[in-house]
């Protein structure tokens, strides 16, 4: 409790705490939490408050919310808000309400306000909500203000948008200081519960609008704050909402560092779109020690060669970054020579001689970074085969194939350079699992010989359903001489099967029969187009069948014109940005390329 790191997800003691707890909700481990409540120290007690509130579902009752209710008065800012939300959780929300008009303290009437917000949030068509947030409207605290009136905006059916939003702007800058404050539940401040309330009524303009209006230079830091807080919100929301924003958000980057700028260049580089649109604004800040490598993964991630001298600085220097070696893969083919690249690469993979893993713990090892380059590059990263290899080797020896997998991609993506990594790939393909198959596919890739996918084709039933690498291997016959008819056959089967077989086996059937196979594909390709995880592979073959597939445009059309993002979960909100960015410049190519008569 003193360290708090029982308050940590994962944590062992915690773990035993919950087990405990939820076998006996008035055994001795409940008890004794609601007793540690008192601890003379403030940090104990925030840990047992913060505790209490992810236990209120099994231990809840009157006893925690006598405990909540006595830690409302805690000399303790932050043990006081950590209360009021276990006061809510625990006490119901007609008594949090009756607390929250009774209660002298700033800190503890926003926390409480804050704590209901998110149950009014949950169900907002209870008709009890409409007297609270009226009063709230009242309420001498401008942070309690702020929330309630835009909760009037959530629970009313007819709202005056233009008299609540004046009251909105009129108390931000209070709100803005007050909200997320230690000790409570919520990291949604004052502009993403704004933006919230926007999204919730589609209210884009409105959105646009107010990032411009808050924005000034003149305006305090917190609302300015909140304005990029919006606009973050926003570009998640709304496709148009990157090129709406961008002139406002590229004067910022112009303006003398701050921490309003910081924010700014954090906000544009989370979205491909604005990245593209500021770039100008953002190549100046390469040379800044703080906002250049941000700077240097977005624009890397575009494919601008201008970022390279800071992301190799950033690979020499092994900077912690979980976008650099998306940065690197994405610049590396925009490179017209990557003999540099390649040299720092090679120095990386010297220095860093065993294979690590693709994920660590708060950073990204070097090596995968530079192996990613290297697997972008492709053939021009001849000169990192031995070193690839090396690690290879390590990795076998050492009985972890898999800690080399990247490796295995890169050399497969390099192709005949990497015959000398040949024998060792031929040594792992004797398996039945990933590892197995990466290699086969890699020592495809390299000797171009035909034999290793017939054999391995013929080794599967010709009523093949599922097999990782089947789809792929099928490709490449069909490009280099065509398909026997018993892997027509198992190019048929695949097809039956949704998903990532399907799509293989799509593309194998249109280069082995082409437009006789197009009813078929035209019928099942649509449905993955607003799919990240399928919709580029259906995108691919729809643009290789180019004319053919011009019954596809509706689907693509209703694709591009979507106001909103495609629904993604990737659980980081940027990241599923992104992805739908991706998702629509690959669209928009694609309608391109169906469309182009000059083929």
């Amino acid at each position: 409790m003193a360290g708090g790191e029982v308050a940590v997800g994962g944590n062992e003691f915690r773990s035993r705490v919950f087990a405990a707890v939820n076998a006996d909700r008035d055994g001795p481990v409940a008890r004794r939490l609601l007793q540690v409540a008192a601890d003379p120290r403030p940090a104990v007690r925030l840990t047992v408050l913060q505790l209490l509130s992810d236990l209120v579902a099994s231990c809840g009752g009157e006893p925690v919310a006598e405990v909540a209710s006595a830690a409302m008065t805690d000399p303790d800012d932050a043990v006081r808000r950590a209360a009021c939300w276990l006061f809510v959780a625990s006490a119901g929300v007609d008594r949090a309400v009756a607390a929250l008009w009774s209660a002298p303290d700033a800190v503890v009437r926003v926390a409480l306000a804050e704590a209901l917000w998110s149950k009014l949030w949950q169900r907002p068509d209870e008709d009890r909500w409409l007297r609270m947030v009226a009063r709230m409207r009242r309420d001498p605290v401008p942070a309690v203000r702020f929330l309630g009136s835009l909760a009037t905006l959530v629970v009313t059916r007819c709202p005056d948008w233009s008299g609540l939003e004046a009251a909105i702007r009129e108390d931000l800058e209070a709100a803005a200081a007050a909200l997320v404050g230690e000790g409570g539940r919520s990291t949604r401040g004052a502009g993403q519960r704004w933006a919230a309330v926007l999204r919730r009524h589609d209210r884009d303009e409105s959105a646009y609008s107010w990032v411009q209006r808050l924005l000034r230079p003149h305006e305090p830091e917190p609302v300015r704050q909140a304005a990029l807080e919006i606009a973050a919100e926003a570009m998640r929301i709304w496709r148009a909402a990157p090129v709406r924003l961008a002139p406002a958000l590229s004067a910022v980057l112009n303006e003398a560092p701050s921490a309003v700028r910081a924010a700014a260049v954090e906000v544009v580089c989370a979205s491909l779109t604005a990245t593209r649109l500021a770039a100008e604004h953002l190549v100046p800040l390469l040379t800044d020690p703080v906002l250049a490598p941000t700077a240097a993964t977005a624009l890397g991630g575009i494919g601008d060669p201008r970022a390279l001298p800071e992301l190799l600085r950033m690979l020499r220097a092994g900077t912690p970054h979980r976008r650099l070696a998306a940065a690197l893969a994405q610049v590396a083919p925009a490179l017209s020579d990557p003999t540099e690249m390649v040299s720092t690469v090679r120095e990386v993979l010297a220095e860093h001689r065993d294979p690590c893993h693709e994920g660590r713990p708060r950073q990204v090892c070097p090596a995968v970074a530079a192996v990613h380059a290297m697997a972008a590059i492709g053939p021009a990263a001849a000169a990192a085969v031995p070193a690839l290899t090396a690690r290879l080797r390590t990795a076998v020896d050492g009985g972890d194939p898999t800690a080399a997998r990247l490796e295995v991609i890169a050399l497969q993506a390099i192709g005949p350079s990497a015959k000398p990594a040949v024998p060792l790939l031929r040594a792992l393909m004797t398996g039945h699992d990933r590892d197995a198959d990466l290699a086969t596919k890699a020592v495809l890739a390299i000797t171009q010989d035909r034999s290793v996918a017939d054999d391995y084709l013929d080794a599967r039933p010709e009523h093949l359903r599922r097999c990782r690498i089947a789809p792929q291997l099928l490709t490449w016959l069909a490009d280099h001489g065509g398909l026997t008819d018993r892997q027509v056959h198992q190019a048929n089967h695949l097809f039956t099967q949704p998903g990532a077989m399907q799509l293989g086996a799509a593309c194998a059937l249109w280069r082995h029969s082409g437009p006789a196979e197009a009813p078929r594909l035209l019928a099942e390709l649509p449905k993955y187009l607003d799919d990240d995880a399928f919709g580029p592979a259906a995108m691919r073959v729809l643009a290789a069948m180019g004319h053919t597939a011009r019954p596809a445009l509706a689907d693509l059309d209703r694709l591009i014109e979507s106001r909103h993002r495609v629904a993604v979960y990737l659980g980081d909100p940027d990241a599923e940005m992104r992805a739908d960015e991706q998702l629509l410049h690959l669209a928009v190519t694609t309608r391109a390329l169906i469309s182009d008569t000059r083929r």
